[in-house]
C-alpha cells in the first residue's frame, strides 16, 4: 500500500489523493435468451476508458459463464449434465479491427487480449459476439430455477477491473468468491418470449411496448404509494394478456447509470406485488419495492412487507442516508445473493432467517454497489456491514419477532487452525474460518466500535465514508484511515487487535471483594481478543442490573478491569457477557456457588 501514498492515488486521512482514478466502462449489451433450451445469444459493446497514467498492454476480461466450462477450476459442486464448452466468442473486435483468436488466451473464467495498446486518457471500444447455455441443475448464483422462471446473472463478458492497488485484478471465478467490476452505465435489450415478465437492473425503459396498459397502471401506482399493491396475481397469469405480445416475443429494454453489474430474471408464472418508500424527503425520491415469486411458496408472503421496512430503516434509521437506486426487487430464487436493484431469494421458511437474509441482501446496494468495495479480496468490506445490518435493523423490519442470533462460530474456531484474521484475502478461506472472517467477526467488530464511539457518532462516521467513497474503490485501509480522521481518534489498537491479528476472545470473572455497600468485581481478559464487558447482576429480590464498560477499556493494554457495583441487595449470581460477546471459555463467565457464599459472608 505504501506507493499507492507516494502517488497520492490516496491519502492517509481516509480521502482518495488529489492523483486517485478508476477505469470506466459503459455497456450496450442485446440478449436472447430461450427458455426452452436455454440458449443465451449475445452482443456486447463496452467503451472502456482507460483513466490510469499507466499504458496498458494486454486486456483481462471476466467470463464468468466458463464456470461451467468442462475444464474450469472450481470450488463448487457441479452436475455433469451443466459441464459443456462455456462461453462461445463468434466475433471480438476492437474499434472496429477483428481481434485474432491466437490473441485471445483464455483460462476458464479469466480471458486475456493480448498485442493491444490503451494510452492513458484513451477511449476504446470492444465489441464482442458470444454465446452459452444457462445451466439448469447446479444454480450458482445464475441458471434455471424452475420450469418457467430463470435468474441470470454474469451472463456477459466484462473488462475486469484495473486499479491503483494491484493493476489487474486477475483473481479467477470459481464459484465461492465474488466479485470486483469498474462503474458504468448499461443499457440492455432482453429478448424473450412474450409470455415471460423480466425483472431487471435499471429502469425499464420502454414499458409501453411491452406491458399492457392496466399493467402499466399499476406499476405506476405501486411507484407512487406506500401501500402494497398487487401488479401481477395469479388471476392475471391465469387469464393472460400481461404483455403486449403474449404470443411472439418481446424486447424489454433497461437503462442503469453508474453502476457495477446487471442482472436481470423472466418468468411466466410468478406474481409480482409492489409498493414504494418514501426516501428522500428532501427530494421526493422514492423507491418501488418488488417481491416477485411463485404463488405456491406461501413463505414468501411477508417478503414484501421485509423488503419494505428495510428500505425505510436504511433510509432513515442505519446508516440513515436515502436508499440510492429506484427499485429494489426480491426474486424468488435458489439463492441469498444480491446485485445492483436485485435480490434472489430462498423461499425461507423460518420467519427470523427470511426478515434477516432480505435485510441483508438489500442492504448490499450501500456495500458493494454504491460503494465499490472489492468482495473478491476482501468480502468483509460489505459482507460484515450486511450482517450488522441484520442484527441493527431486525426490529424495525419485524417488530413483533425476537431476534435469536447465532455467534457460537466465532467461539468454536477462535484458536484452532481455521481461525485467522479478518484481513486474510477471501479466496484463502476455507471452511469455519470462511463465514466467520468475511460475515460474522467484522460484523460484531462494527458493533462494539458503535458501541464505543456512540451510535449517533458511528453513523456520522460511516456516513462520511460512504460519502467519501461512493462510486470509488475504498481499500480496507482507506475505511481505517477514513474512521480515523473522522472521529478525531487514533483506533489503530482497535482495528490491529480485530482485524490484523489471530485472537482469541475470553473475558473470566476474576476476584471480588466487598467494602461496605460496594462490590468490586475484576474482570480479567485471559485471551488476546478484545471484546466489550457486559457484567448482568441478578439480586435475591428477582431483579437485575446491567453493567457495561465498551472496548476501549482495554485500549492501553492492560488485562484486568474492575466494575463496582453499589448496592444493598444481596447479590444472587454474577453473569459476564451477552448474546454479541464472543468468548471461547464460558464457564468462567458466571460466579455461583461458594463464591457466591464468600460474598454473602462478606455483607
Amino acid at each position: 500500500m505504501k506507493r499507492v501514498y507516494l502517488k497520492q492515488t490516496r491519502n492517509k486521512n481516509g480521502t482518495p489523493g488529489k492523483n486517485y482514478w478508476q477505469n470506466h466502462a459503459d455497456h450496450k449489451i442485446k440478449i436472447t435468451f430461450d427458455p426452452v433450451t436455454r440458449a443465451v445469444n449475445g452482443s456486447v459493446q463496452i467503451n472502456y476508458t482507460n483513466n490510469s497514467p499507466d499504458t496498458l498492454s494486454r486486456i483481462l476480461l471476466n467470463i464468468f459463464p466458463n464456470l461451467y466450462q468442462k475444464q474450469a477450476l472450481r470450488k463448487m459442486a457441479v452436475n455433469s449434465s451443466d459441464l459443456g464448452d462455456g462461453l462461445n466468442i463468434s466475433e471480438f473486435l476492437i474499434d472496429g479491427k477483428k481481434i485474432d483468436s491466437t490473441n485471445l488466451v483464455t483460462r476458464a473464467t479469466l480471458m486475456t487480449v493480448r498485442k493491444v495498446t490503451i494510452h492513458p486518457g484513451q477511449t476504446i471500444k470492444v465489441n464482442i459476439d458470444y454465446a452459452y447455455t444457462l445451466n439448469k441443475g447446479s444454480f450458482i448464483r445464475t441458471g434455471q430455477v424452475e420450469e418457467g422462471a430463470f435468474f441470470l446473472a454474469y451472463f456477459f463478458p466484462r473488462i475486469a477491473v484495473y486499479d491503483d492497488v494491484d493493476g489487474w485484478s486477475e483473481y479467477p471465478y470459481t464459484g465461492h468468491d465474488e466479485f470486483y467490476n469498474d462503474y458504468g452505465s448499461y443499457d440492455v435489450d432482453i429478448t424473450v418470449p412474450g409470455d415471460y415478465q423480466v425483472w431487471a437492473t435499471g429502469d425499464l425503459t420502454n414499458i409501453d411496448q411491452v406491458y399492457s396498459p392496466q399493467f402499466v397502471e399499476r406499476i405506476r401506482q405501486a411507484e407512487k404509494q406506500d401501500e402494497v399493491k398487487n401488479i401481477i396475481t395469479e388471476t392475471d397469469i391465469t387469464t393472460g394478456g400481461i404483455t403486449l405480445n403474449s404470443g411472439g416475443l418481446n424486447t424489454w429494454k433497461f437503462h442503469a447509470d453508474h453502476v457495477t453489474d446487471f442482472a436481470f430474471s423472466i418468468s411466466n408464472h410468478y406474481i409480482w406485488k409492489a409498493a414504494s418508500v418514501l426516501v428522500d424527503p428532501k427530494t421526493g425520491r422514492r423507491t418501488r419495492v418488488d417481491a416477485v415469486y411463485n404463488p405456491r411458496h406461501d413463505a414468501y408472503l411477508p417478503v414484501i412487507d421485509y423488503a419494505v421496512r428495510t428500505v425505510k430503516a436504511i433510509s432513515y434509521q442505519f446508516p440513515a442516508i436515502p436508499f440510492p437506486y429506484s427499485h429494489q426487487t426480491i426474486f424468488d430464487g435458489l439463492d441469498a445473493m444480491e446485485y445492483p436493484m436485485m435480490v434472489n431469494n430462498l423461499p425461507f421458511e423460518d420467519r427470523q432467517e427470511s426478515a434477516q437474509l432480505t435485510t441483508h441482501e438489500i442492504f448490499h446496494a450501500l456495500f458493494p454497489f454504491l460503494v465499490g468495495t472489492n468482495e473478491t479480496k476482501h468480502a468483509f468490506m460489505d459482507e460484515g456491514w450486511a450482517t450488522l445490518s441484520e442484527f441493527l435493523l431486525y426490529p424495525f423490519v419485524d417488530p413483533n419477532g425476537k431476534l435469536d442470533y447465532d455467534i457460537s462460530d466465532i467461539n468454536k474456531s477462535a484458536g484452532t487452525a481455521w481461525d485467522v484474521p479478518i484481513m486474510t484475502p477471501t479466496p484463502q478461506l476455507y471452511g469455519k474460518a470462511r463465514y466467520a472472517n468475511k460475515d460474522l467477526k467484522p460484523a460484531l467488530a462494527y458493533l462494539y466500535l458503535m458501541q464505543m464511539l456512540g451510535k449517533d457518532v458511528f453513523i456520522k462516521a460511516m456516513q462520511h465514508y460512504i460519502f467519501t467513497w461512493q462510486g470509488k474503490h475504498p481499500t480496507p485501509y482507506d475505511f481505517f484511515y477514513s474512521m480515523n480522521s473522522f472521529t478525531g481518534l487514533n483506533l489503530d489498537w482497535f482495528w490491529n487487535n480485530w482485524f490484523f491479528s489471530k485472537g482469541i476472545p475470553d473475558l473470566a470473572i476474576g476476584s471480588v471483594k466487598k467494602s461496605g455497600d460496594q462490590y468490586k468485581v475484576v474482570i480479567e481478559n485471559l485471551g488476546s481478543e478484545l471484546v466489550p464487558i457486559h457484567l448482568t447482576v441478578f439480586y435475591q429480590d428477582g431483579s437485575k442490573e446491567l453493567i457495561s464498560k465498551h472496548i476501549g477499556c482495554w485500549a492501553l493494554g492492560n488485562k484486568t478491569v474492575t466494575i463496582v457495583v453499589k448496592t444493598k441487595k444481596k447479590i444472587k449470581e454474577l453473569v459476564l457477557g451477552t448474546e454479541f460477546d464472543v468468548d471461547s471459555e464460558k464457564e468462567n463467565n458466571v460466579l455461583l456457588g461458594s463464591s457466591i457464599e464468600e460474598i454473602r459472608q462478606l455483607e
